[in-house]
C-alpha cells in the first residue's frame, strides 16, 4: 500500500533511444506542450468548462495577466510555490515571488466561479473570500471535488481521485486505472497488461504526452472520452501535426513501473523516469495499442 512517509522532490529524466529519433520527435514534443496549454486555456474561454489552473513566473507575469484581461477572464491568485519539474504531488509554498517561484491560481469566465475555485483550493482557510453558502464548501480544508467539478472533470473520475489519490495515498494511480479497465489482464501479482483509449493514456504525461489533464477512473472511461474529444480538437486547431504526433506516441506499446519511489517508462522512442511515491511492492503496467 501507499505511504506518505517518503517524498522525493519532483524531477524528470528523459533520453531518446537514438539521435535519429531525437531529431524527428524533439521539435514536435516542444510543440505538443504549446498545443495542450492552448487547449487548457481555450476550454474555459469558449465555455466548455468553468475554470482552469493558471500559473506564471516573474519572467512572463505581464504577458500572462494581459492575456487574461484581453479575453475578459478573471484571475485570482491562490499561492506562490517554488518551481519544480516533473509530477508535483503538492505545492511548495513560499512567501516571496522570486525568480525560482511561480504564482498559482485559477481563471474563470465570471467572478462567482473564480471565487469558488479560489476558496476550494486556498490552503490558508482564513484567506477564503466566502461569497456563497457555507454548506457548498468543505469547511475543514481544500475541496478537491469542487475544484475538479469547476475544471470540468467527470463525477466518476472525481470519485476515483478521492478514493485512490486522497484517501488511498496512490499519488500516481496508473495501476489502479489499468485494473479498472475492461480490457486488462493480470500477468502476475502487481503486474497488469492493458489496452485502452490512447486519448486517456496518462502513462507518459511527465514528458508532455497527454491529451487530458486529469486521471480517468479507467483507460476506457466514456465520460473522460467526451472531455478528450473537445480537448483534442482544440489541440488540433492550434497545431495539427504536433497533436497527431502526440496521439501516435500515446498509441505505441510501453511499460510503466513504480519501484523504490521512482517511476520509469520504457517506450519505443525513449526511456523516461520521474519521481513517484512509496509503495511496498513494485507495480507494472504494460500498455498496448487499442
Amino acid at each position: 500500500m501507499a505511504s506518505g512517509k517518503i517524498e522525493i522532490y519532483p524531477f524528470t529524466k528523459f533520453s531518446w533511444r537514438s539521435r535519429e529519433i531525437a531529431e524527428k520527435w524533439e521539435p514536435l514534443r516542444r510543440r505538443i506542450y504549446d498545443a495542450t496549454h492552448f487547449a487548457e486555456y481555450e476550454m474555459v474561454r469558449r465555455g466548455y468548462r468553468s475554470c482552469d489552473v493558471y500559473d506564471f513566473g516573474p519572467r512572463n507575469v505581464l504577458s500572462a495577466l494581459r492575456r487574461v484581461a484581453f479575453h475578459g477572464l478573471i484571475f485570482i491568485p491562490i499561492l506562490i510555490s517554488r518551481k519544480y519539474s516533473g509530477y508535483g504531488h503538492r505545492h511548495y509554498i513560499v512567501d516571496n515571488f522570486t525568480e525560482d517561484t511561480f504564482i498559482y491560481g485559477g481563471i474563470a469566465r465570471n467572478k462567482e466561479d473564480a471565487i469558488k475555485f479560489h476558496d476550494a483550493g486556498v490552503p490558508d482557510l482564513s484567506q477564503r473570500i466566502k461569497q456563497w453558502k457555507p454548506d457548498e464548501m468543505n469547511p475543514n480544508g481544500i475541496d478537491h471535488d469542487v475544484t475538479g467539478e469547476l475544471l470540468g472533470y467527470p463525477k466518476c473520475d472525481r470519485e476515483f481521485f478521492d478514493k485512490t489519490w486522497l484517501r488511498g495515498g496512490c499519488l500516481d494511480p496508473m495501476y489502479e486505472m489499468a485494473v479498472n479497465t475492461e480490457n486488462h489482464e493480470a500477468i502476475a501479482p502487481n503486474h497488469v497488461k492493458v489496452s485502452g483509449d490512447p486519448m486517456l493514456n496518462r502513462l507518459i504525461r511527465y514528458w508532455g504526452y497527454n491529451i487530458i489533464p486529469f486521471f480517468p477512473h479507467s483507460f476506457d472511461c466514456l465520460e473522460a472520452r467526451k472531455f478528450a474529444d473537445i480537448f483534442f480538437e482544440l489541440m488540433r486547431e492550434y497545431d495539427e501535426d504536433a497533436s497527431q504526433a502526440c496521439y501516435a506516441v500515446l498509441d505505441m506499446p510501453m511499460v510503466w513501473s513504480l519501484h523504490n519511489c521512482i517511476i520509469e517508462v520504457q517506450h519505443p522512442l525513449f526511456i523516461g523516469s520521474a519521481n513517484g511515491y512509496y509503495r511496498k511492492d513494485k507495480i507494472v503496467v504494460e500498455w498496448f495499442p487499442s
